[in-house]
């Protein structure tokens, strides 16, 4: 049995080394004396689908339950942790309103203090956003693989969901010197085949990402199981491009500036 674990507050900060925790507790007594700060309804959002909450994706690329999104590239990380903090803000406020968030962190690179930078700008209750986010990491190819086929069902009876993630799923396949293609294809093909099982039967959102560009012989073999793709190139230091792409639909070529993606658009 591999473990699951719900996020608390006590993260460290990666950059200032202080608690989260801390951080948590000074902004609750802050509270105490003034008015809390109403949550921001995200501008681009309905409770029909699941957003970015970026005006220039959202527009062009819809994300609806049984549908399953591939993000490649430097920044799918960033796009990932807007995705998580969407799913979880209540229909109410225009967020797709699920009760949980489940990650496979396959390349052990979940940022914590990321998500709540996101899901403080929103105004949500910070404490209340990590008990929601249930993460697990595998640590080699076959954990993966046993999380993805045999324990993310019985991980989702007890949490509630409609997204679930698994970030940079070929990580520990690329890094691993002894791990060749076929024996790579013969684990993923599994666990590939869990993911469109858990998005037609459990009717969930699946967002896989890969942090960096995929060799040829698993991007043949693998972008074919997805019907929503996003691919980021970074142009220059403050400038990203973004292919987008469906099924339906014909790629689209955005351009974005890398605070679009940091920071939440107010009003």
């Amino acid at each position: 049995m591999i473990d699951w674990t719900e996020i608390t507050s006590s993260e460290e900060c990666p950059k200032c080394g202080s608690l989260l925790s801390s951080q948590t507790i000074t902004t609750s007594t802050a509270q105490q004396t003034m008015v809390q700060k109403p949550l921001l309804r995200p501008k681009f959002q309905t409770a029909s689908r699941l957003c970015f909450d970026i005006e220039k994706i959202d527009s062009v690329l819809n994300l609806e339950i049984s549908d399953r999104v591939c993000i490649v590239g430097n920044h799918s990380k960033t796009l990932v942790e807007r995705l998580i903090i969407s799913s979880l803000l209540p229909e109410s406020h225009g967020g797709f309103g699920s009760e949980n968030v489940i990650i496979i962190d396959a390349g052990n690179c979940s940022d914590v203090y990321r998500c709540v930078n996101l899901a403080r700008q929103y105004g949500l209750d910070i404490k209340n956003i990590l008990k929601r986010i249930v993460v697990s990491r595998p640590f080699t190819i076959y954990q993966l693989e046993e999380l993805a086929v045999n324990e993310l069902p019985k991980v989702m009876k007890k949490f509630d969901t409609k997204t679930i993630i698994v970030s940079d799923i070929l990580h520990l396949f690329l890094n691993d010197p002894q791990v060749k293609f076929v024996e790579a294809k013969n684990i993923l093909k599994p666990i590939i085949n869990s993911i469109h099982q858990f998005s037609r039967i459990s009717l969930n959102v699946i967002v896989v990402s890969f942090h960096n560009d995929v060799p040829s012989g698993y991007s043949r073999f693998l972008f074919s199981n997805f019907n929503k793709f996003i691919q980021t190139t970074a142009c220059n230091s403050d400038r990203i491009m973004m292919k987008v792409n469906s099924c339906k639909e014909d790629c689209k070529t955005l351009h974005l500036q890398q605070k679009e993606l940091e920071l939440i658009q107010q009003g």
